[in-house]
């Protein structure tokens, strides 16, 4: 189980605990109990076989006088005396040219007899059933026995001789008994051990761990109910400084709320009285809008009726001076009639923006020939281009012979936008090109003027803004005609667009429905 794996899990502290604890005291159990028991049958063993190894030289002592004499009644005894031991299997003497003397017992016959001559007792072959031990048996020479140590040998002179060898065939079957019984002890004290020790840590854990788990319930339950629940001061000094440190953070939270509720609800009552204010001067900017555009309405009609007769008059004043030659007041009032009709062309300006404030601005919808339309631009733009010494033409690139549309308002719109190259232009070129597709009818003014700049772009459809604003501007006008422009172009459902670089001339392009009555897309103004 990885570290990741325990952080990311949804058990509690307490259980991840007695988790770890459990499998910790498991594995040291386990482990204890296996080197235990490795040092216990390890230790069986070395006794086992050294227990053979003296049985076995034991025989070997007996079986000298044996040997040499050559008896094998007196080898017989020896060996029911080894025998007699419950592991010995079978044993055997073999005489110093490894030539069997005397067998005894279930000797197996898949042992090979080992020629192999030792000095001292050794294991020959082992099995998973039984050790096979040799040892020699030696011939000790006595010396004559002294007064004082009768029959006691001289060591340290004596010259053995190995006259022959003894085999005993050792069983492992009590050796296995012994390991299974410590084994099954040693698994049996370890699963009590085990038992015992998690029942003692379980209990010890959970009554540690119970008032942490009381301040986690708190916890949920406040977060549940949205309450600032306070939870009991108990347990360990971790535990009670984590409990005193979370009833701080709510007494906290609770005042901080209850400040929270109180400022929001002073702001709320602001609110509520800034808003009727706002509504009031909302409704009161409204009525003014509304009386101010119905007041230009009025003012526009009112003073263009004079501005006309004035006009009028003028035209009469001017045929009368022509037929007396008074030619120096025709001058005089040619100046006159240009002036009103410029003021006619301004109030005209300002009882259009007027209507369409006010709503009262329509479409009058109408077929119109595109070859008309594009004969009255050039005769009225041909000699407005030849004032700057511009020079105007028409690509005429549309398969259309007619549309749906208001006639007075597109030739207006088209006026106003060549009318403005025209302007802003000296001694280049000014062109209207036209196009189509399935939908809409398309009307692009190009001309090698002033240009405009990006931020000119931006506000160049504003009402009364003009790209020179200052007293010493070069170009007259009241600044309505994009933003009229503008407006129309969006009650024919259509859209317009521009593109310019400062003294690269400018691009404006005007996209209209062909059918006025049929669905078609709506784009908003760039």
């Amino acid at each position: 189980m990885s570290i990741n794996f325990l952080q990311n899990s949804n058990k509690s502290i307490k259980n991840q605990v007695i988790h770890f604890m459990i499998i910790g005291i498991t594995l040291m159990t386990i482990i204890i109990s296996v080197v235990t028991a490795i040092g216990v049958n390890l230790q069986s063993q070395q006794l086992m076989l050294k227990n053979a190894y003296q049985i076995t030289e034991v025989l070997a002592k007996q079986a000298v006088f044996s040997i040499l004499s050559g008896s094998e009644q007196n080898a017989q005894e020896a060996m029911n005396q080894v025998q007699g031991f419950q592991s010995v299997v079978a044993a055997q003497l073999l005489l110093d040219n490894h030539h069997s003397f005397l067998v005894m017992g279930n000797y197996p016959t898949d042992i090979i007899i080992n020629k192999l001559e030792i000095e001292t007792t050794q294991v020959i072959k082992e099995t998973s059933d039984y050790w096979l031990i040799k040892t020699p048996i030696k011939e000790s020479p006595q010396s004559t026995p002294s007064e004082e140590d009768e029959f006691e040998l001289d060591v340290e002179n004596i010259d053995e001789k190995i006259i022959g060898y003894a085999e005993v065939i050792y069983s492992k079957d009590k050796l296995r008994e012994a390991q299974t019984q410590v084994a099954t002890l040693i698994a049996i004290v370890g699963i009590l051990s085990v038992s015992i020790l998690s029942i003692i840590l379980r209990y010890g854990l959970l009554r540690l761990f119970r008032p942490l788990g009381m301040i986690a319930n708190i916890m949920q339950q406040s977060r549940n109910t949205g309450e600032h629940l306070l939870a009991k001061v108990s347990g360990a000094k971790e535990i009670h400084d984590i409990a005193s440190a979370y009833n701080n953070m709510m007494t906290v939270l609770k005042q901080q709320e209850y400040d929270l509720i109180t400022h929001r609800d002073q702001l709320e009552a602001e609110v509520d009285i800034r808003t009727k204010e706002l509504v009031q001067a909302r409704d009161n900017a409204l009525v003014a809008s509304q009386h101010k555009s119905e007041f230009m309405a009025n003012m526009s009609h009112e003073l263009r009726t004079p501005i006309q007769s004035i006009i009028g008059y003028g035209e009469l004043v001017v045929e009368e001076l022509e037929l007396e030659g008074n030619f120096e007041l025709i001058d005089d009032m040619d100046k006159i009639s240009k002036n009103s009709q410029r003021l006619l062309n301004m109030i005209n300006d300002l009882l259009d923006l007027a209507k369409i404030e006010a709503g009262k601005l329509n479409i009058v919808q109408s077929e119109i020939l595109v070859e008309e339309l594009v004969i009255n631009l050039l005769d009225t733009i041909g000699p407005l281009a030849q004032k700057n010494k511009n020079t105007f033409k028409i690509n005429q690139n549309c398969t259309l012979s007619q549309i749906t549309n208001d006639k007075e308002k597109l030739e207006q719109l088209l006026l106003n936008l060549l009318s403005n190259a025209c302007k802003f232009t000296n001694n280049g070129q000014i062109t209207l090109s036209i196009s189509n597709d399935d939908t809409h009818i398309y009307f692009e003014i190009q001309d090698t003027g002033i240009g405009l700049s990006k931020e000119q772009q931006s506000y160049i459809f504003d009402e009364f803004r003009q790209v020179e604003s200052s007293h010493s501007r070069r170009y007259s006008g009241t600044g309505l005609g994009l933003a009229i422009s503008q407006r129309f172009v969006e009650l024919m459902k259509g859209m317009i667009t521009v593109k310019s670089e400062l003294n690269k001339g400018a691009t404006f392009t005007v996209s209209l429905p062909i059918d006025l009555e049929k669905p078609s897309f709506f784009f908003s103004v760039i």
